[in-house]
């Protein structure tokens, strides 16, 4: 999901930079910034619990 919302907001603000110049641009900046925004988390504890997992059931579960 991290990443996803990364790429996404790459592809937003190209978009934006694209067609809206002065007050639109910033607006439009700020309104992607609200809707990528991401709680903080920790990937590493993450990803490690998904191996952990993956480890356990001996076998690639997707």
């Amino acid at each position: 999901l991290h990443h996803a919302v990364e790429k996404a907001a790459s592809a937003g603000k190209q978009a934006i930079f694209a067609f809206a110049e002065g007050d639109e641009q910033r607006l439009m900046l700020l309104g992607l910034k609200r809707f990528t925004k991401l709680e903080p988390y920790n990937l590493k504890n993450a990803r490690r619990k998904v191996a952990d997992f993956v480890i356990d059931k001996g076998q690639y579960p997707f």
